[in-house]
């Protein structure tokens, strides 16, 4: 039986037969998961994972048959990120799959390269990390940063290793992040500029932590000895010292926690979504069977900040998976942005609403110049590059007719909803087959339900759950069970159309997005503005709005108030409160 299946990938591998392509997955499918060899169900994984194999199976097929066989293998294998990043190395070393923007020009990495120094900087990790015996020998790591290569190194190298890390975002506040760095118990934190370094420094002496700071540049900070640089600490390590650092870890457990990703909740401190290596490695074959056409020499423009889910996951991961190249550019205002579009040239572009507003609006302004159908082609190619095919818009609504635009132009603009939680997306418009103002139907793997009021609840293999704020160690809270399987419920209402495609029709949870897609948790804002003399009530508005609007309503008993006299007095009294909020 083994045998047969081998010859029959081998037999596909070498044609790309369509046939043998539905012939090979009926093979696989009526097979045992638990009984293939570990290295046959990686061969599978690894030689189905391509457009070409995808692109020969009907939805059905892909969603409902290679998809699920696909989780289960992956669970029953252990095949986890490790074993993606080795694989991918060991099938061509050399196929690049990092750019990055010098002051030089470009300079790109293969995928053999990098798997390397990923692998030096988990191994520098754990030499300079905890030294425990048991259950907790492993450091853990925070990565406080901008997008760079040697960051997405340290998390690859973190992710493959077994370290727990938790990518954060520079503008989490001084108080969330102290509370971050002890909830998770961290032992080293890796930073970039010098003011990252000195926040740092001072969050050690005030909070009196003992966790390591380990700089990707220079400083003065790094010459008084505070920090240590951590490509100096990388290089004092032999191949040997660190095969023999990375050869005395424990097998990755799919199972337990790998990183910690943190969002905001309505109130209070930010939640932490707690992934384990099979939520992470399930979503990207899931993923795939959505976009079966996707996988061609990929592109992706890197401008999404990598402690966000959809520039981590969906892109810097995706293009391990889909053997894609993954083009650093810097800073990531607009004008970077669009200027960069037909330098780099991606093939594909995951964007937030106001970048599609942005890239539309400069494709007219352009084609406004010129006159025939042609040249109006031209024109738009030169603004969002010659290869562009596919997108996708989340996180914030987009209008209708940006969508179709971008259709007619030969750009496949899907829409989508996704969560954190749900490791990014949720639903996804079918290529082809985009409704007005529906955010699509459930991606494979997502178990979804409505109940009678609306509410999104889901379920499924990449479905994470949150961090216990108040527990010791990584403690994940139990998620309510509104039936014998386990849901989270979205907080979010929907109708489902007649094409089966879903629309969102409000929201119960108190948290909002802007057209940017940054969260806003307005009772955080109003709490404060209620707290403050002369302010009975506040409410903020702004969902899917590039600004957000304030209404305050005056408490006129209070004295403070009272004193004031004038209404142009307390317009400017209001003025001050609403600057020293913001």
């Amino acid at each position: 039986m083994d045998d047969a299946l081998r010859r029959r990938l081998s037999e596909w591998s070498q044609s790309r037969d369509r046939d043998l392509a539905r012939s090979l997955l009926r093979a696989f499918s009526r097979a045992e998961p638990a009984s293939l060899p570990r290295d046959l169900a990686h061969d599978f994984l690894d030689l189905t994972s391509d457009p070409d194999f995808l692109g020969a199976l009907d939805r059905e097929s892909r969603d409902e048959v290679w998809a699920p066989l696909c989780i289960r293998l992956i669970e029953r294998s252990r095949y986890t990120l490790g074993t993606l990043l080795e694989r991918r190395a060991e099938e061509d070393p050399e196929r690049v799959y990092l750019v990055e923007a010098t002051a030089t020009g470009r300079r790109s990495w293969g995928v053999g390269p990098l798997r390397q120094r990923a692998r030096r900087y988990a191994a520098t990790f754990i030499a300079r990390g905890r030294h425990e015996e048991g259950p907790s020998d492993r450091p853990r790591v925070a990565l406080y940063l901008d997008n760079s290569v040697a960051g997405a190194c340290c998390d690859l190298g973190c992710l493959t290793e077994g370290i727990v890390v938790t990518p954060l975002s520079v503008h989490t506040p001084l108080d969330h992040l102290h509370w971050i760095l002890r909830r998770l118990d961290i032992d080293l934190v890796v930073t970039d500029t010098e003011e990252r370094q000195q926040r740092l420094c001072d969050l050690r002496r005030k909070g009196k932590s003992t966790f390591g700071i380990l700089s990707l540049e220079d400083s003065a900070w790094v010459r008084t000895g505070d920090v240590e640089r951590l490509d100096d600490l990388a290089a004092a390590l032999s191949p040997q010292q660190v095969e023999s650092l990375l050869a005395d870890r424990r097998e990755v457990d799919p199972r337990a926690i790998s990183t910690v990703m943190f969002t905001s909740g309505s109130t209070g401190r930010p939640k932490g979504v707690a992934f384990t290596d099979l939520h992470l490695v399930t979503k990207r074959f899931c993923r795939a069977a959505a976009l079966p056409a996707v996988g061609r020499d990929e592109i992706l423009l890197c401008y999404l900040p990598l402690y966000h889910t959809f520039g981590r996951f969906l892109e810097l991961l995706a293009m391990l998976y889909w053997r894609g190249r993954y083009v650093f550019v810097g800073n990531t205002s607009a004008e970077t942005f669009l200027s960069a579009l037909p330098e780099v040239e991606p093939t594909g572009l995951i964007g937030i609403p106001l970048r599609w507003k942005q890239m539309r609006d400069r494709c007219l302004e352009a084609m406004d110049r010129v006159s025939s159908g042609e040249e109006k082609e031209a024109a738009l190619r030169q603004v969002v590059g010659s290869g562009l095919r596919w997108g996708l818009s989340a996180a914030g609504y987009l209008d209708p007719r940006i969508f179709r635009f971008f259709h007619r132009h030969g750009v496949e603009l899907c829409s989508g909803f996704g969560m954190t939680e749900a490791t990014g997306g949720i639903t996804m418009s079918p290529a082809g087959d985009y409704v007005d103002d529906s955010v699509g139907r459930p991606l494979p793997g997502i178990d979804l339900v409505l109940d009678a009021q609306g509410e999104m609840s889901i379920g499924g293999p990449y479905v994470a759950d949150y961090l216990d704020p108040d527990a010791e160690g990584l403690v994940c809270l139990p998620r309510p069970e509104a039936s014998p399987k386990t849901w989270l419920r979205t907080g979010d209402l929907f109708r489902e159309l007649e094409n089966g495609q879903l629309q969102i029709v409000d929201r119960i949870k108190d948290i909002y997005k802007n057209d940017r897609g940054q969260t806003i948790a307005p009772r955080k804002i109003e709490r404060i503005l209620e707290e403050t003399a002369g302010v009975r009530r506040a409410f903020l508005v702004g969902d899917h709005r590039s600004w957000n609007v304030l209404l305050i309503v005056p408490d006129r008993e209070d004295a403070v108030l009272a004193q004031l006299g004038t209404p142009d007095r307390e317009r400017e009294y209001f003025q001050r409160i609403i600057a020293a909020a913001n």
